[in-house]
């Protein structure tokens, strides 16, 4: 199942490691170089209809220390459209920021730099299983 994934990060290199990681595995990766323009992206990706509000990406990932706006700042902005987003932070502040994560909804998580290949793939994609097999709950609950 191919994810869209929504990437904050101004290290370049870092940033291009990440999509073709990610793009390997099939997925759509869209990539900002900071929070400010990470937000704008994800407001303007997700859509209300008839006050509904559509999700478009599956994960987040943000970098913790960004010009302008930094990675909790902005997944706040975030997780106020959409509070159950799937935010994931790869930082090397990690220790910093999980003090700061009692502040973001349960669905955010920190990977430290440097990541794995195989690590950031498993926390994307694990989030989708997970994902994946609720939805499929919540249709069988239906009928």
């Amino acid at each position: 199942m191919a994810l869209k994934i929504l990437i904050a990060e101004d290290d370049k290199d870092l940033a291009d490691s990440y999509r073709m990681i990610l793009e390997q595995r099939g997925h759509e990766v869209t990539i900002t170089s900071n929070g400010l323009d990470c937000q704008r992206t994800f407001k303007m990706h997700t859509r209300k209809a008839g006050g509904q509000i559509t999700p478009y990406f599956d994960a987040v990932i943000l970098d913790h220390k960004m010009m302008g706006m930094d990675g909790v700042e902005t997944a706040k902005l975030i997780q106020e459209v959409l509070p159950q987003q799937k935010i994931i932070f790869i930082t090397g502040y990690g220790g910093e920021l999980l003090q700061k994560l009692p502040e973001l909804s349960k669905t955010a998580s920190v990977m430290n730099k440097p990541v794995s290949p195989q690590a950031l793939v498993t926390e994307v994609e694990g989030f989708a299983v997970t994902k994946f097999r609720e939805m499929t709950r919540n249709r069988q609950a239906r009928r």
